[in-house]
């Protein structure tokens, strides 16, 4: 019986930037103990940030990423999800407003400490 062959993958990333996307993003200890402990999962975090950053993602996969970041955040309500999901519906393609957008950076610099343009 012959073994399938492994499925490669080629990634359009520097080595340097997959280990950082690996290792994820470090967030502050201070910045970790304002919030409750128990309501995140700060390594998880700390990976849809660095993937953000070093993914080389369009447009579409950083809005993915902040909403995933916004929603665990508690940032969007209800009525945000079902306008999201309307625009999909219409346009076809996943997208923020710049308003969501900022409301989510807003969110990662005041209580993470993290600001998504700097390396």
């Amino acid at each position: 019986m012959s073994r399938p062959q492994p499925h490669i993958v080629h990634l359009d990333l520097l080595d340097t930037d997959y280990a950082k996307i690996a290792a994820g993003e470090t967030i502050p200890d201070a910045k970790k103990q304002r919030l409750s402990q128990d309501s995140y999962d700060f390594t998880r975090l700390g990976k849809h940030i660095a993937r953000y950053r070093y993914g080389g993602l369009d447009q579409q996969g950083q809005d993915d990423i902040l909403c995933t970041l916004g929603t665990t955040a508690g940032l969007f309500t209800r009525f945000d999800i079902e306008d999201m999901n309307d625009r999909l519906r219409q346009t076809g393609c996943f997208y923020l407003t710049p308003g969501e957008r900022q409301q989510v950076i807003n969110w990662l610099t005041d209580e993470l400490g993290v600001d998504l343009e700097r390396e």
